[in-house]
């Protein structure tokens, strides 16, 4: 095995849940590609403890965290490595949580990992926004600087609006049929809004927002795909 290119990052949150959105309970095997520190995976099986959640990370510090939360993790580079055997041939879903924006060719370990989902399964993708109102903006005062995390994260390597993920990272993948794109995200100034409104107003302003306009107000792309050949 080659060594991880990241061996010692280490992406560790609550797990998101807006992926939680597009499984259910028969959903029983799940191959989280980039799991990070095994989070979304820990948080899935909160939910649905019959699902067999397998991360793959390239991060040794990550791999040590995500082995005892999910039922199995490798360590690999997806994008270098051969995938070893798994326990699972034929799974359920596929996830990409916030990952294919770090990769040089993220199209071409889709497809790598396909054979590994079964005719039928579900394509998981979440992706950051370039086109939020932050960062539009942002860009507007001339203002494009790498952060640490988020949107502006400066180990990305690819940036995608709601319109574009499709056209970039779907269409051009024969097997896959899109099922469903749409955000997550809210209007500007959330923290005034919930004193003016309350928090309840607040988020269903902030629903009908992303529903209005999803490429102003969608912080993150949600896409739901199914494996049709």
């Amino acid at each position: 095995m080659l060594k991880p290119l990241n061996s010692n990052s280490l992406y560790s949150n609550c797990g998101n849940a807006s992926i939680l959105q597009f499984i259910d309970e028969s959903d029983r095997t799940i191959l989280d590609i980039g799991c990070g520190a095994g989070d979304t995976g820990k948080l899935i099986r909160s939910v649905y403890p019959e699902t067999h959640v397998t991360g793959i990370t390239c991060s040794e510090a990550e791999y040590r965290e995500a082995i005892q939360k999910l039922d199995y993790c490798i360590c690999i580079d997806v994008e270098r490595d051969v995938l070893p055997t798994l326990t699972y041939k034929n799974f359920d879903v596929l996830s990409f949580i916030h990952v294919l924006e770090h990769l040089v060719d993220p199209i071409a370990v889709i497809q790598k990992l396909l054979p590994y989902l079964k005719i039928g399964g579900k394509v998981i993708i979440a992706l950051p926004n370039i086109a939020n109102w932050r960062y539009r903006l942002q860009i507007a005062l001339g203002k494009f600087e790498y952060t640490d995390g988020g949107v502006m994260d400066k180990t990305h390597l690819h940036f995608y609006t709601f319109y574009t993920a499709p056209q970039y990272l779907i269409e051009p993948v024969p097997q896959l049929k899109i099922e469903k794109c749409l955000v997550s995200g809210g209007l500007p100034l959330g923290s005034v809004l919930n004193k003016l409104v309350g928090s309840k107003t607040r988020q269903t302003l902030d629903k009908q927002s992303c529903r209005w306009n999803p490429n102003l107000f969608g912080y993150e792309i949600l896409m739901l795909s199914k494996k049709i050949i």
